[in-house]
């Protein structure tokens, strides 16, 4: 299978590895520890189930409101990266259609083409409606899944719910699955999943709960897509690690306050931001990020976003995400749920960048 080269880790991973000591680029709030978590030396080292822990899948369904949790309807996955790439293969097939939307995450279209689906891609700007009536246009018969992303990453924006009941609608004339990467939703009740029996839901430990590391993730969908993605895990990872399951277990265990630190991160440097972005009325238009702990920076000069972002690395050792590696232009994604002398300094930085710049 050929693939196109994944430009968002490759600018990460390979171009700016080493290379900054402010970090503005990351997509989720600070890590937090191993000390946090509660790891008992008597937990087993085997195999877990290739569909997760029962009591995880239990404790994942219950975020989501349903009464008796069902478990059934969740599957564990090795972050929400996985979730969606074992989606995409296990529901797709050659000559299927698939919907996404940029600027976004570059998997939802690479990976259906790659597996020989035709994909659209619509353009929805950051801080403006979503275009519905575009969505109406694009689907057909061959539609098989519309992906979207709500709270968004990289725009930071939500559907609202005229918006919401439009695409489901939408997705429910063409028989279509709706998709959506939860990774930022902070009340699961709102979840894709209670809104259409078509709806899917991805999230993960990762974003707002600080532990990337645990390569926790998961999918919320009816039973038979579950049952598609597990058995294709069956031929990739096999399962997730028993010790983070369990650490998982725990971590859901005392979700409000893991979701309350997430809410003390954030606050601090949105107001940071935006002082930021008033002194320099002319160069930066703010999207305002809805519930993200970054933010969607749109730049009015000559100079290309990826050559700022460049440069920012080069001569300020200080790291953004370009818009382009969203499939974008004229923009940055600067996350702001940093600590407040490591964002200052950081914005500091990008100030005498801006000052040098057409």
């Amino acid at each position: 299978m050929s693939i196109a080269e994944y430009t968002i880790q490759s600018w990460l991973f390979d171009e700016a590895e080493g290379r900054y000591d402010i970090d503005l680029a990351e997509s989720g709030v600070r890590f937090q520890l191993l000390s946090d978590l509660r790891l008992d030396p008597e937990w087993d080292l085997d195999y877990s189930l290739d569909r997760g822990r029962a009591a995880l899948r239990e404790a994942i369904a219950g975020i989501y409101g349903a009464e008796p949790p069902a478990a059934d309807s969740v599957a564990v996955t090795h972050g929400a990266q996985e979730a969606l790439y074992l989606l995409y293969r296990s529901l797709l097939s050659p000559g299927d259609h698939v919907v996404a939307t940029s600027p976004g995450w570059q998997q939802a279209w690479e990976v259906p083409r790659a597996a020989g689906c035709e994909v659209t891609v619509l353009p929805w700007r950051p801080g403006t409606p979503f275009d519905t009536a575009a969505l109406a246009a694009a689907v057909g018969p061959r539609t098989r899944a519309i992906v979207i992303n709500s709270p968004g990453n990289p725009s930071g924006c939500v559907l609202g719910e005229e918006e919401w009941a439009a695409v489901t609608e939408i997705a429910a004339g063409c028989g279509a699955w709706l998709v959506n990467d939860e990774e930022y939703l902070l009340d699961f009740r709102d979840s894709v999943v209670h809104r259409t029996p078509l709806g899917i839901s991805v999230s993960s430990l990762s974003k707002v709960y600080g532990m990337p590391a645990l390569r926790l993730g998961w999918i919320h969908a009816p039973g038979a897509v579950v049952e598609g993605a597990v058995n294709y895990k069956r031929y990739t990872t096999v399962s997730n690690s028993a010790v983070w399951e369990r650490a998982a277990e725990q971590v859901l265990a005392e979700r409000d306050r893991h979701v309350e630190r997430y809410r003390r991160l954030v606050a601090p440097g949105a107001e940071l931001l935006d002082t930021f972005v008033a002194r320099h009325p002319d160069r930066l238009r703010l999207v305002r990020p809805q519930g993200t702990p970054f933010a969607w920076l749109e730049t009015a000069v000559r100079t290309p976003s990826r050559e700022l972002a460049e440069r920012l690395v080069a001569e300020h050792r200080t790291l953004v995400m370009p818009a382009e590696v969203f499939g974008a232009e004229h923009a940055v994604r600067l996350s702001f749920a940093r600590p407040a002398d490591v964002l200052e300094e950081g914005l500091t930085r990008f100030d005498k960048l801006l000052a040098e710049t057409d």
